[in-house]
């Protein structure tokens, strides 16, 4: 059970630096332009705080990460990963600003996930001896 709960704190972790980083890539230069990318960063320009927020988060997922790998399976924990892609998804459509659309196709795509995990966490068939 433990192994979960820092499985789940990994997903949102590393959901949330996900909407962070692309936060900040819509507000820093493009970096096609390097020097200007670099000034912006350097000068601590307006996403490059929401830049250093999600990478952050990205590191802090990673412990989580860790934590989780030490406590259950391999299987069972990238089950859980895949979540991060619904609460992304979710977020990226609810959070005002983002102006992602819905489709039916991606609600597809999030219950075949949500199928997913639910086939990894099944109970497991009792053997008769």
């Amino acid at each position: 059970m433990k192994g979960t709960f820092w499985a789940l704190c990994s997903v949102v972790l590393v959901s949330g630096a996900q909407l962070l980083l692309r936060s900040a890539m819509v507000s820093l230069p493009p970096v096609a332009e390097p020097f200007t990318l670099l000034s912006a960063l350097l000068h601590f320009a307006p996403g490059s705080g929401v830049l250093l927020l999600g990478l952050s988060g990205y590191i802090a997922s990673m412990g989580c990460w860790y934590l989780a790998l030490h406590r259950m399976a391999l299987s069972q924990a990238y089950a859980l990963l895949s979540l991060s892609y619904i609460l992304v998804w979710i977020a990226a459509i609810v959070l005002p600003g983002w102006n992602e659309s819905f489709s039916w196709a991606g609600l597809a795509g999030v219950g075949l996930i949500i199928a997913g995990v639910l086939v990894i966490f099944r109970p497991a068939a009792q053997k008769v001896k």
